[in-house]
């Protein structure tokens, strides 16, 4: 493959949904791909002509407006535009049946003009329709209408094991006040109250009494199709007797109704008393593939509060992807890309109101989120890589405001600031590439264990937004300086052995002492840091680049450091502790408690206590074989 063909390949593998992909798919993807350049305030799509392409934004940011110009959104670096249009044209070519077609019936109406210069990825619409047709992962997060996402919400309803859309009632999945008006209010005073109160449909009500529902669909197939005028009675266009749930109806029931009538919104009722609105994004929110639509709906945030309340639906994500039986790796891989994904719109947002950076800089996350195995909200883990070109005067300032934006933003998400101060508000986390050299130049020439032991972090980091060509270099030059340097690693092998499994002499639970978590296994700082920090020596001694914990130890087998079977034992050990550990927080949220670290022996089973003791026992001896081979 060409380097062009490659680096394009490593860009898109991090993008949403094209990460999701077969390698077969992926391959052929980069195969077709077309890249082009576009100046600023240039037209990319004319709202007209359909496109042919769909569109990543590599760099730069557009801005699309309807057929009256109102603004649709502004989409950024690794953002899409164009499926409107090719949907457009894919369902028609479809539904022609006959020569009675309007002459307009191309129309995307969206109009794309480019606000910087741009570098576009273009993905050719044979191929759009071949990878619609081949990844449900890119299907459902292009397809445009909800009736379509709600068959694909059955489909899964059907064949997935999970009962959790099965066990949920109405009840429990609406939220917010349905907004109710009276049918003498005009259809442009229901406009404008649908507006101002950014909602989808509206009930209709005659003396308290529920008589109709008005949706923003109405308003394209009544009134501007028919050509009525706006002074008339909301009543000429609503559907008058709508189909109505109690509150106790599942959730399954709801969505089939949905989808027989082809509808999207559903009044829930309590006796004679309408008491909120189902809606079909209630529903797809609740199906294990909501992370999906969470991430999508993080890059479409406008500012911070929409953020916080995306962010508090993480929770609910997290009981529903354990509830699907996915992997603790999938379900660590997915919440630590909600995190990712908050954290680069914050960025974004930031950007937006300070201005472009006056240097080329490079963010990125540390820790849990960086590997990939965050479970529920955690603290926060940031640093900024700045070019060498950084002068104090002149760029601090901007910095510091912008770390501060995205900081401030993150805690509010739920992130907490960092106890320790590992974050790019800390000046001292906020340097030039020279300087984050000089710093880990110390730590591997000149280590001292307690200084080792606090700069751990800074050896698994990823990139979030900038450019990434800075954490690249950085971390070749470490991979570099740490191959083979025996006192560094064996001080970092020290440090890994920090934390022992909780396993006794007789092979009994060592539990935490005192505290509000006495009696109780740590199942972060004793279950799966442990395998964490082995995985990390393995890789900085054989120099691998990546930072996942089962590829770290996968290619330390590779290189010869790490037997077959020890790789397995070890990655089997993560997964389970990691699964039992997931399980216990799934549980607190549904007992609507705070998720923590801290397992009741009282709360697992007889089996899975003898498991955990398999486990930790593997680790311990794995600590034993490290403590050897590196001669401590």
């Amino acid at each position: 493959m060409e380097i062009e063909s490659l680096e394009i390949l490593d860009y898109i593998s991090n993008i949403s949904p094209l990460n999701a992909l077969s390698e077969d798919l992926l391959d052929q993807c980069v195969k077709a791909m077309e890249i082009t350049f576009i100046a600023k305030n240039r037209q990319v799509l004319d709202g007209v002509q359909s496109s042919d392409y769909l569109y990543l934004i590599r760099s730069g940011a557009v801005e699309i407006t309807d057929k009256n110009n109102n603004l649709i959104g502004k989409p950024a670096e690794g953002e899409w535009f164009g499926q409107h249009s090719l949907l457009n044209s894919l369902f028609q070519q479809q539904e022609k049946t006959s020569q009675s077609q309007s002459k307009n019936e191309n129309e995307s109406n969206e109009r794309v003009v480019t606000l910087e210069n741009c570098l576009f990825y273009l993905i050719p619409k044979n191929t759009f329709q071949m990878l619609l047709q081949f990844s449900d992962s890119f299907r459902h997060y292009f397809i445009r209408t909800k009736p379509v996402r709600i068959r694909a919400a059955i489909d899964h309803l059907q064949h997935a094991e999970n009962t959790t859309l099965i066990a949920s009632r109405a009840s429990e999945l609406i939220h917010g006040t349905p907004l109710f008006i009276e049918q003498t209010v005009t259809i442009a005073e229901a406009a404008q109250l649908m507006t101002t109160h950014t909602v989808t449909a509206m009930l209709v009500n005659d003396n308290d009494k529920l008589v109709g529902i008005v949706t923003d669909r109405a308003f394209c197939t009544k009134v501007v199709a028919e050509n009525r005028h706006a002074s008339q009675p909301i009543s000429t266009i609503m559907t008058k007797n709508p189909i109505t749930i109690t509150e106790d109806t599942q959730g399954s029931a709801a969505l089939l109704l949905m989808a027989r009538h082809n509808i999207r919104h559903l009044p829930v009722t309590r006796g004679d008393s309408v008491v909120g609105m189902l809606t079909a994004t209630d529903i797809i929110r609740k199906q294990s593939s909501n992370a999906i639509y969470l991430i999508n709906e993080i890059h479409r945030a406008k500012n911070t509060e929409e953020l916080v309340s995306l962010s508090a639906q993480l929770p609910e994500t997290l009981v529903s992807l354990v509830d699907s039986s996915l992997t603790a790796e999938d379900i660590g891989q997915t919440i630590s890309s909600i995190g990712r994904a908050i954290t680069k719109r914050l960025l974004t947002l930031a950007e937006n109101e300070l201005g472009e950076a006056p240097i080329s800089y490079c963010w990125v996350c540390a820790g849990s989120m960086a590997r990939g195995d965050q479970t529920a909200h955690s603290d926060q883990d940031t640093a900024l890589i700045l070019a060498n070109d950084y002068k104090e005067a002149s760029h601090q300032d901007y910095f510091r405001a912008l770390a501060k934006k995205v900081s401030d933003g993150l805690n509010a998400c739920g992130y907490v600031y960092c106890p320790g101060d590992v974050m790019a508000t800390n000046t001292k986390w906020c340097q030039p590439l020279s300087t984050w050299k000089a710093y880990f130049n110390n730590w591997i020439e000149n280590p001292e264990p307690k200084a080792l032991m606090h700069a751990c972090i800074f050896f698994d980091l990823r990139f979030i937004r900038g450019e990434k060509h800075l954490l690249s270099d950085l971390r070749s030059y470490v991979l570099q300086k740490t191959q083979n340097n025996d006192l560094f690693l064996r001080l970092m092998a020290e440090n890994a052995l920090h934390y022992q499994p909780p396993l006794g002499f007789f092979r009994n639970f060592v539990l935490e002492k005192g505290g509000e978590h006495g009696k109780a296994l740590n199942m972060k700082k004793k279950g799966v840091v442990p395998i964490i920090d082995l995985a990390r020596v393995y890789a900085l001694n054989v120099g691998v680049d990546n930072i996942s914990t089962r590829i770290r130890l996968q290619q330390a087998h590779k290189k010869g450091v790490l037997s077959r079977e020890g790789m397995r034992d070890l990655q089997d050990a993560y997964e389970f502790v990691s699964s039992v550990r997931l399980q216990h927080q799934a549980k607190q949220i549904k007992q609507g408690r705070q998720a923590d670290n801290y397992l009741l022996l009282d709360d697992i089973s007889s089996l899975e206590r003898r498991h955990l003791k398999d486990a930790f026992e593997v680790v311990s001896t794995l600590q034993k074989v490290m403590h050897n081979n590196f001669q401590m």
